[in-house]
């Protein structure tokens, strides 16, 4: 499959986004390892070559060898002195059996005061370890991958997380790279995967290639166009071999804020809790009952006890159901696709509200953005309420072919459905997009849009295109200015 990628980039042809999508999504499916010798051995890495980034999606990588199937085990409390403990649960089951078996994923790792895992087999626990408070560091993670990474060192802020890491630790999934600020590559160390290589673009990070790359790296050249193209929420941009050049570029790019896009998606509720019964109905509801209850005892004695107790059964029995809410858990969800080039970023929100105390769940991996005791399996993600709560959850991120783009200087529509509430960031709004239409961005009015639309249209840079299709709303970023000039 990777080889297949590698040759679709090449070719740098529309196909080329359906396997970049299918090598971003399962790129964890092919991993090797070098086989360690003696008996069943077992490690556990979390982070991006074991460096962690807290309030991040990061990757996880379990390698097994010679054991049978395994249960992994993630405790993390994000508790505080105020709140007390509060703890969130990852639980994956871990294939084993002769030789070396290796298991990827992604894990949502919130600020913490203390993370634990175990992994344990049928009768043993082969891997445990943890991390204090003061592993919990939230700064992005500026990788490099070169022989001679201290070469780069000046071109970063003295501050910066400064990492470097061999090609063969890059995953091939977006979400791995929830914490990556930059990755830079000079060509001098092992030819990473170009899936991996576009999986970090698209995630959101700045992806730099420094130099003249070998023949064996020509493909990764090929991602940046002209010298510099978005590709998902990041870009690819060629800069010459020099470490102040890798410097300028880092001042010139601005990451589009993807918390900024998902708090506006969620700065309305997504979906609205049942109204109950109106207290003046109810209570003249029991005042009339309680009225005639009290002639039935006054006037029938024993039967009327008992009819008042029949009829007490019926009006409840009648009550419930005519009054209750249609379900016991209210839902709905929101998608932004953030684009650039061909492929998309997807950023999905959720909202549960459960009207009996209980577990909510949803499919997949998600994160509560507000504090909240949950755990994540292969079932999903478990969020323990209280009665009439409600969560709302961010999912991990994930690619799809961008169906609103930026092509020649035209805004297209490359989906197959129409595009409504067309709007340009600095021009204002635009005609209607069908399918498969393109059109040239014009000056247009500032009328009345969406108040979503208005909300995500702050916090997007001018040139920013927006539409509104049936199951998301589509943002195109401004093409880039190549480093050969013009733009793309």
């Amino acid at each position: 499959m990777a080889l297949g990628f590698a040759r679709g980039v090449l070719r740098r042809l529309p196909g080329t986004v359906a396997v970049v999508v299918l090598a971003a999504v399962a790129g964890a499916l092919a991993v090797g390892f070098a086989q360690p010798a003696g008996g069943a051995q077992a490690s556990v890495e979390l982070g991006l070559g074991g460096n962690l980034v807290a309030g991040a999606w990061n990757p996880l990588q379990v390698t097994v060898r010679d054991a049978g199937p395994c249960v992994l085990r993630l405790r993390i409390d994000e508790g505080t002195l105020m709140t007390g403990p509060r703890i969130v649960r990852y639980t994956a089951a871990v294939p084993g059996g002769s030789g070396v078996t290796a298991f990827d994923d992604d894990v949502y790792v919130p600020r913490f005061q203390t993370l634990s895992w175990t992994l344990s087999a049928t009768d043993r626990v082969l891997a445990s370890g943890s991390l204090g408070a003061r592993d919990a560091d939230a700064r992005p993670l500026q990788v490099v991958v070169s022989a001679a990474p201290g070469v780069w060192r000046g071109a970063f802020a003295a501050d910066a997380r400064f990492v470097d890491v061999a090609a063969s630790q890059l995953p091939a999934r977006v979400a791995a790279y929830d914490g990556v600020a930059t990755l830079l590559l000079d060509g001098t160390a092992a030819a990473p995967q170009t899936a991996s290589i576009a999986a970090a673009a698209a995630g959101g990070a700045q992806v730099l290639l420094a130099g003249t790359l070998p023949a064996s790296q020509a493909g990764l050249g090929r991602l940046a166009g002209a010298g510099a193209d978005r590709l998902g929420a990041g870009e690819v941009r060629i800069v010459a071999d020099d470490p102040a050049a890798v410097e300028a570029a880092l001042r010139s790019w601005r990451k589009p804020d993807r918390s900024a896009l998902v708090t506006a998606l969620t700065s309305a509720p997504l979906v609205k809790a049942p109204r109950s019964a109106p207290q003046p109905l109810v209570l003249s509801l029991a005042a009339a009952y309680a009225l005639i209850a009290l002639l039935a005892l006054r006037f029938a004695g024993t039967p009327g006890a008992a009819a008042a107790v029949a009829l007490a059964l019926i009006v409840s029995l009648a009550g419930w159901r005519l009054l209750r809410p249609p379900a016991a858990v209210v839902a709905g969800d929101r998608t932004v696709m953030l684009g650039g080039g061909e492929l998309a970023l997807a950023l999905g929100v959720e909202e549960r509200i459960t009207l009996p105390a209980g577990t909510v769940s949803v499919p997949g991996a998600a994160r509560p953005l507000t504090p909240a005791l949950y755990s994540v399996d292969a079932a999903g993600t478990h969020v323990a309420l209280e009665r009439w709560q409600g969560v709302v959850l961010a999912s991990r991120s994930w690619l799809r072919p961008a169906s609103l783009r930026f092509e020649g200087g035209k805004l297209l529509n490359a989906g197959s459905t129409a595009f409504q509430n067309v709007y340009v960031v600095g021009l204002g709004s635009q005609p209607a997009l069908q399918a498969g239409a393109s059109l040239t961005p014009a000056p247009g009015e500032e009328g009345a849009r969406p108040p979503e639309m208005a909300r995500l249209a702050a916090v997007l840079p001018p040139g920013t295109a927006l539409a509104e299709g049936p199951e998301a709303v589509w943002v195109a970023l401004p093409p880039l200015a190549s480093a050969a000039g013009g733009a793309r």
